[in-house]
């Protein structure tokens, strides 16, 4: 097996026999740092779960954000591989689609209210950014 094969079949390999903490284990673990992703609980899980950081991107929470000066490097396959921004997707031309055009007023109202059952304990600045009216 060549070595860009390696780099992609290796952590796939730990996360399927260790677990998905398994860079938290000591021997695994980056020399002198500490492990900052988006993936919570399961076994091998070694210090405090990361607290109560969220385990989805993006959020508003200061979680682990993308550091340039720590990409891993791209090399040759049938195209450059990389980490992909989803940053400027469009995640609601689709969304409003789907409401406006599939749903009937009975579902509008039942979504609506399942939306406001969720984001009743939420805080305060996650509950106007759900409801305000720019995209």
């Amino acid at each position: 097996m060549t070595l860009p094969g390696r780099l992609f079949s290796y952590p796939d390999t730990h996360r399927h026999r260790l677990g998905a903490n398994y860079l938290q284990i000591p021997v695994n673990c980056p020399y002198k740092t500490r492990v900052a992703n988006y993936q919570r609980d399961g076994p091998m899980c070694m210090f405090d779960n990361q607290g109560g950081a969220p385990n989805y991107y993006p959020n508003s929470f200061s979680a682990p954000d993308t550091q340039p000066q720590f990409l891993e490097t791209k090399f040759r396959v049938s195209a450059d591989v990389a980490r992909f921004n989803s940053s400027d997707d469009d995640n609601v031309t689709q969304v409003r689609t789907f409401y406006t055009q599939v749903l009937n007023e009975e579902e509008r109202q039942r979504l609506c209210e399942n939306i406001a059952g969720h984001l009743k304990e939420a805080q305060l600045f996650i509950q106007k950014r759900a409801v305000s009216e720019h995209d």
